[in-house]
């Protein structure tokens, strides 16, 4: 009786065995089918209207991606093109034009994206090109596919592989390029310096006296008239600065201070350093406001902006 119990006692628990194995038999595919549809839910959360690199002389590269996202999804990851610390001048606006905060994930940025539909991400990068022997050469890995502007009157001396579609515009190459790793090797032509322009010639000298007394007259007028011209248009610009100044809020007077205390001219990182109360995305916004109305103006530098009084 006992070895007949021990015998049941075997089959019963093969066959809690065997059921067990059937029921992971059939839960596995649907696991494997599941875990499938998290990288399609991933690229799902946005997609690439356009993506364009603008080469420079310099070697600085300028980036431009316009996506098109889930306006209910909260921020999208994006790879890339070069390491974080070699990206500067990140511009993230919605459709609206509106400002996006966003962080570095590795060598992804995070942008925080609720509500958008579009998003633009322009950014500026030095770490993808080098020169030696005179021979400028871009390396890159594309995600997907972009378009790739090389400088004016460049001579395309190698290419890692066949682009999508070429063409030239206004003197400068533009190569459609398909996903990969990239390297494109190309000259520049040698600027020469501006030709000097050739002195003047000695002014006639006067024939008669009466002549030159006129002459000298003339230039007396002139001149006072031009001091007259000077005097009224320092005063203009005195009373048109004072107005606009008139109108602005409390940060914006205080960064219009600051500059003018630096000699009129700072980069934008000095304003953020001597204002780190504001954050990134309001000192931007801060001086295209002040920009906008014909307070500053801003220049490209290399990687850096730079804000100039008018």
């Amino acid at each position: 009786m006992k070895e007949k119990l021990r015998i049941f006692e075997k089959q019963d628990g093969v066959t809690v065995y065997m059921k067990a194995l059937k029921g992971l038999c059939l839960i596995s595919p649907l696991v494997v089918f599941f875990v499938s549809l998290l990288p399609l839910y991933a690229q799902e959360t946005y997609s690439v209207q356009r993506a364009v690199l603008t080469v420079y002389r310099d070697g600085v590269v300028h980036v431009s991606i316009t996506l098109l996202v889930d306006e209910y999804e909260p921020q999208i990851m994006l790879p890339l093109l070069s390491p974080p610390e070699r990206v500067g001048n990140i511009i993230v606006l919605d459709e609206n034009g509106s400002a996006l905060d966003y962080d570095f994930s590795g060598d992804n940025i995070a942008i925080y994206s609720l509500g958008s539909k579009k998003v633009v991400l322009e950014y500026d990068t030095d770490g993808l090109t080098y020169k030696a022997s005179g021979l400028w050469t871009i390396n890159f890995t594309a995600p997907f596919e972009l378009t790739l502007i090389l400088p004016e009157n460049a001579t395309i001396m190698y290419l890692s592989g066949a682009p999508l579609a070429i063409r030239l515009s206004d003197s400068r190459f533009e190569m459609d390029l398909s996903p990969g790793s990239w390297e494109i090797s190309y000259e520049l032509p040698v600027q020469l310096p501006p030709t000097p322009p050739p002195p003047s010639p000695p002014p006639p000298p006067p024939e008669e006296k009466g002549q030159a007394y006129l002459s000298a007259t003339t230039i007396g007028y002139m001149v006072v008239a031009i001091i007259i011209l000077c005097s009224a248009t320092i005063v203009i610009v005195y009373l048109r600065r004072r107005r606009i100044e008139k109108n602005l809020g409390d940060e914006e007077a205080r960064v219009v201070r600051f500059i003018r205390e630096r000699g009129g001219r700072v980069l934008e990182a000095e304003l953020r350093e001597n204002f780190p109360h504001i954050p990134r995305t309001s000192m931007w916004r801060l001086i295209k406001r002040l920009e906008k109305r014909g307070v500053v103006r801003v220049r490209k530098v290399g990687l850096q902006n730079v804000v100039e009084l008018k």
